[in-house]
């Protein structure tokens, strides 16, 4: 696809009754014109699945000639037809509209916990009372509010989450004393929940039933904002982003919001972070593909909006389905250490019995178990030849590989570098397997990438993992004007912001879009 796109190598249309051009790709990535090392995603080798067309095409179905189109012609990476009983996709994903009217996306792919946000139990108390005052002191006050961050060149994202969480989260209490017992009650009947989880069987079920009633009951008691109460205008996930632009500015009465600032700042907190570190690591790689391998790294409860955010950033894959989720693709990854040495340390029989078991995905063997990576290597494409779609090194950071044991003197030769790399290339073509490709992991950042690219190293993919998830991209949430007049604390004023386009929250309310 990526040569289809971008006129790349082989240079032709893909022959699906209709050309794919460069106008449909813009229409790919959440409107932003595709670039070719996000292009290069789907020649990465992992199986193109119809909930990743979902993604791309916003909800167009794809076929299975269309999979095959996408991936055609990359040795080993076509899909198996449909039905053949391959192990491709150990778990079914059938997708629901994604995306809202004006290409966001929809507010149900977030799994927001929507009465807790409702009833501010996610809100820092400070907030949750101001709303409450406003309220009790029938204050109706409108403000605008500016949300911005205090860094250059990041790149926005967690935007499409909080205007979920106003489309949802924004309201009144009817009654604040009935609301706060309904909601107590909801919590009793969450905990029973979690409890009985553990038993399974009819009593979890009941339990279900029960915390599903009393949501529905706490709902008796709030209003969601009405049409027109909030204006919101907003950047998009994935525009580029400077210190103190505004990303979001809300206008309407504060205390319909105001218990909803923790959750919205922090959702766009924690996905600019990603994205940003991902987009530099994906700028040093110069058009190579980057996997976004940072699934051990943080709490389990992170992979959907991490995977989101490193998916906006331009990685080309992550490592967990659950990461994939919200953009409709799968996980994808081939063996750890842990399968080799179950098969006794012997590399090579581990990865036949991933090629056995997984037909249909791309063949990667990781070579360093052995800490002779050349070697082993070598072992794995002498037998699988063809079939062998690329070798990863991750030799750790105390370790020298037994390749340089011999050349030891003049370069650092610990973990994965330049000179390991190129043994191993070195190696493959002087045999014939040329067509087998290196990637690479252990300790990998944007620096360090972009001294391997301006060293020419023959890497052909970067798996990264823990430095994607360090540093800080804090947002701030300030009044700015007050019945439409300047009013704000000292220093902060109401800035120009062109870029903002007007949303529609009602499409993410559910009154014009799935929820």
């Amino acid at each position: 696809m990526a040569q289809a796109l971008l006129g790349g190598r082989g240079g032709s249309e893909l022959p699906l009754g209709a050309a794919i051009t460069r106008s449909m790709a813009q229409a790919l990535l959440l409107g932003a014109a595709i670039t070719r090392s996000m292009a290069q995603a789907l020649l990465l080798g992992a199986a193109i699945t119809r909930s990743m067309a979902q993604a791309l095409l916003l909800g167009a179905a794809i076929t299975q000639s269309m999979a095959q189109a996408l991936l055609g012609g990359r040795g080993g990476s076509e899909l198996p037809p449909h039905g053949s009983g391959a192990a491709v996709w150990p778990h079914t994903v059938i997708m629901m509209d994604t995306r809202t009217t004006d290409g966001r996306l929809a507010a149900w792919v977030f799994d927001l916990p929507v009465v807790e946000l409702r009833a501010g139990y996610r809100a820092a108390v400070y907030f949750d009372r101001s709303r409450r005052i406003l309220a009790a002191e029938g204050d109706d006050s409108e403000v605008t509010i500016q949300v911005f961050q205090r860094s250059d060149a990041m790149v926005a994202c967690g935007v499409d989450e909080a205007l979920a969480v106003l489309a949802l989260g924004a309201g009144s209490f009817r009654d604040p004393a009935a609301a706060d017992q309904a909601f107590a009650a909801y919590l009793a009947a969450r905990n029973r929940t979690r409890r009985a989880r553990s038993r399974g069987g009819d009593a979890w079920v009941e339990a279900v039933r029960v915390q599903v009633e009393a949501e529905a009951a706490f709902d008796r008691h709030w209003r969601p904002a009405g049409p027109g109460e909030l204006q919101v205008a907003a950047l998009r996930d994935g525009d580029r982003v400077d210190a103190w632009e505004p990303v979001v500015e809300l206008t309407g009465p504060y205390r319909l919001f105001a218990h909803l600032e923790s959750v919205y700042l922090g959702a766009l907190a924690r996905r600019t972070l990603v994205a940003g570190n991902v987009r530099r690591v994906v700028d040093a790689a110069r058009g190579k593909p980057v996997l976004f391998f940072a699934d051990r790294f943080d709490h389990w409860a992170t992979q959907g909006g991490d995977g989101y955010a490193a998916f906006v950033g331009g990685a080309q894959g992550v490592a967990t389905d659950a990461q994939a989720a919200w953009w409709g693709e799968r996980g994808l990854g081939t063996i750890p250490h842990a399968l080799i040495a179950t098969f006794g340390g012997d590399t090579v029989a581990a990865v036949a019995a991933f090629a056995r078991q997984f037909p249909g995905v791309p063949l990667i063997a990781l070579v360093d178990f052995d800490n002779d990576s050349v070697t082993t290597a070598l072992a794995c494409a002498r037998v699988f030849g063809e079939r062998l779609w690329g070798v990863r090194l991750d030799t750790s950071g105390t370790m020298v590989d037994r390749s340089l044991w011999s050349e030891l003197g003049d370069f650092e030769p610990t973990g994965v570098n330049q000179r390991l790399v190129e043994k191993v290339r070195e190696a493959l073509d002087a045999e014939g397997f040329s067509h087998v490709r290196v990637i690479v992991s252990g300790g990998f950042t944007a620096e360090r990438i972009a001294a391997f690219e301006a060293a020419g190293v023959p890497v052909d993919s970067y798996a990264v993992g823990s430095s994607l998830l360090k540093g800080t991209a804090d947002y701030t949430a300030d009044v700015v004007l007050r019945q439409g007049r300047p009013c704000a604390k000292v220093g902060r004023f109401h800035r120009p912001a062109e870029r903002l386009r007007p949303v529609d929250l009602t499409a993410h309310s559910g009154a014009r879009a799935p929820v």
